[in-house]
């Protein structure tokens, strides 16, 4: 090689490795017709992803599903490269070619370990949710110290929460598990934000029909997802109301 050669070596190594795990990530395997790709945050597992492929399987067995995990920024590049299908994501970035419409709508409540001594603002996390999230949640609380820590990742909050006894503003998809089991417990008399989630796939997809049937169970998902949060809501404020009378 010669020493222009011999520099891009490490480049043209790893174009050869992008080139060839591209080549697998979209090649459809034995037996199938077409390979579905999607992405979505992985605390939406049991609500949303699980039962989707479960969806899939029953009314598309011969289209094969590949689950991926990724920022939403990747996803949305990957999408338009031709490397994704669809993804879920909160904070949608306009991009030629995909739509976005918007899935559901989460609510964000405020929640603390059942073992959390003291004020709840002793040791909260701040989740990070976009402009929107923090303008919302600053009128709210606006004679609050900044708390030390933040984060943007559902995962890493909730975790964070139930490893050091902490609080903080976390879907209600995410924690309603924990709160039936007597982990988390909802913090009262605070404010309960909305943060849509969205849906996005290529305008003029390869696959139409598969992609079709995949959107049309994700969307129906979502409705139970809805039907289920704000049937949660309204059987608080029954028992809550039971409680005060």
């Amino acid at each position: 090689l010669t020493p222009a050669g011999r520099q891009f070596l490490p480049h043209a190594s790893t174009i050869t490795r992008t080139w060839e795990q591209s080549r697998q990530d979209i090649a459809v395997p034995d037996g199938y017709e077409t390979l579905l790709r999607l992405t979505a945050p992985a605390y939406l597992w049991d609500s949303i992803t699980s039962p989707w492929i479960d969806w899939m399987r029953a009314k598309r067995p011969n289209v094969a599903l590949r689950l991926e995990g990724s920022f939403p920024d990747l996803a949305i590049d990957q999408m338009a490269e031709g490397l994704l299908d669809i993804c879920i994501l909160y904070l949608p970035r306009p991009h030629p070619g995909i739509v976005y419409e918007t899935l559901a709508v989460d609510q964000v409540v405020l929640v603390q370990h059942r073992d959390q001594l003291g004020s709840w603002t002793n040791n909260y996390i701040l989740m990070d949710w976009g402009l929107e999230f923090r303008v919302e949640h600053d009128r709210a609380f606006a004679g609050m110290v900044k708390p030390a820590i933040s984060a943007g990742l559902v995962f890493i909050g909730l975790q964070h929460v139930l490893s050091q006894k902490a609080a903080a503003y976390l879907p209600l998809s995410a924690v309603s598990t924990h709160i039936q089991r007597g982990e988390l417990r909802r913090v009262e008399d605070t404010p309960v934000f909305q943060r849509p989630i969205y849906l996005a796939y290529p305008e003029n997809p390869a696959s139409s029909d598969a992609l079709d049937i995949a959107l049309t169970g994700l969307r129906t998902l979502a409705r139970n997802l809805s039907n289920d949060q704000a049937f949660a809501e309204s059987d608080r404020a029954f028992s809550m109301l039971r409680h005060v009378s």
